[in-house]
């Protein structure tokens, strides 16, 4: 269990008996506000105690352990690192230790290097991470927030919003370490954020390449051609693009290509394409739009890479690589 600030105290059942930890926890008033994240308010101590002396109980009846830990519980921290963020970032906090839970499989969807802090910690420590945070941006985007189990420092990274992407051969997300919130603050808008753009354009554009390819194909095959595949995966990636294309274009540019941006949004995000246009005129339609978008999207300039951080401390072999001397569990 965790004490936290903003929920009072906070369970993570695990182990071989989840479920009896579940019972126990239940049966004890805690209420469960995120999948496997059971917690109960402070804000009444009386009640409060009553609930604690009724779970130690049921713990001793079911035959469980309740520990109890000093270390913050990541929840807080990555609540705090979204409202620090530009935006809005919605947090879904999710217990790691429970096989099945929804958190274990979003961690299939984290996005970057092999090598990467982020792959290496799931890749090697993935069992001995206790919770993870998701932070979920309107504009799709999705970060994971979690502790390196050897050493506690945060742990942040980007999940990949399609399954195909990881695979695609474009240079993944940098996902980054550090050892405060603030510290991880800055990693995060100067060298995690930046290449995550990046690597959705990347992503995006190749995609949307392939698509105009089969439209293409479409258009020039005497074969009737089945729309709604094709109309499904434009809107999956062109509307990122128009949207960066947005926010990225210098201001006089910006104005001039505005009516061009317009009709490409109208055009993909028609749902289901209209059934008195002719198939030929809506494909005709899709390249030419679909070809100028890729054209102004790699005509964009690439993203800086992010500003190198300072060292915070001694040089280390490999930032993944846990201290020899010390003993994991």
């Amino acid at each position: 269990m965790y004490l936290s600030p903003e929920d009072g105290l906070v369970a993570l059942p695990h182990g071989p008996g989840p479920d009896w930890a579940r019972t126990a926890l239940d049966l004890s008033a805690f209420e469960e506000n995120h999948e496997g994240i059971h917690v109960l308010a402070l804000n009444t101590p009386a009640t409060a105690q009553n609930s604690i002396d009724t779970l130690y109980r049921n713990a001793q009846h079911f035959g469980i352990t309740v520990d109890i830990t000093r270390r913050p519980f990541i929840g807080d921290a990555a609540r705090r690192i979204a409202q620090a963020l530009d935006g809005t970032w919605a947090v879904e906090i999710g217990n790691l230790q429970i096989p099945e839970s929804d958190a274990r499989q979003h961690l299939r969807w984290a996005w970057s290097a092999p090598d990467g802090s982020l792959s290496y910690t799931v890749g090697a420590y993935g069992a001995q991470m206790s919770a993870a945070a998701f932070l979920a941006h309107e504009d799709g985007r999705e970060l994971i927030v979690a502790e390196r189990p050897w050493d506690k420092q945060l742990l942040v990274g980007a999940l990949a919003p399609h399954i195909d992407f990881p695979s695609l051969g474009i240079q993944p997300p940098t996902s980054i370490v550090a050892p405060t919130e603030q510290a991880a603050l800055k990693k995060i808008s100067r060298t995690l954020l930046p290449s995550y753009d990046q690597a959705l354009a990347d992503a995006h554009l190749l995609m949307l390449d392939a698509t105009l390819a089969q439209v293409r194909e479409a258009r020039d095959s005497a074969e009737h051609a089945d729309l709604m595949p094709l109309a499904s995966a434009l809107r999956q990636h062109a509307p990122y693009l128009i949207q960066r294309l947005r926010s990225t274009l210098p201001g006089p540019l910006a104005a001039q290509s505005a009516a061009v941006l317009d009709r490409a949004e109208k055009t993909f995000t028609l749902a289901p394409p209209p059934e008195d246009q002719a198939a030929s005129e809506l494909l005709d339609q899709w390249l030419e739009h679909g070809t100028r978008l890729t054209e102004m999207t790699r005509s964009l300039p690439a993203a800086q890479p992010g500003l190198p951080q300072p060292p915070s401390g001694p040089a280390s072999p490999s930032p993944n690589t846990p201290p020899l001397s010390r003993h994991h569990r």
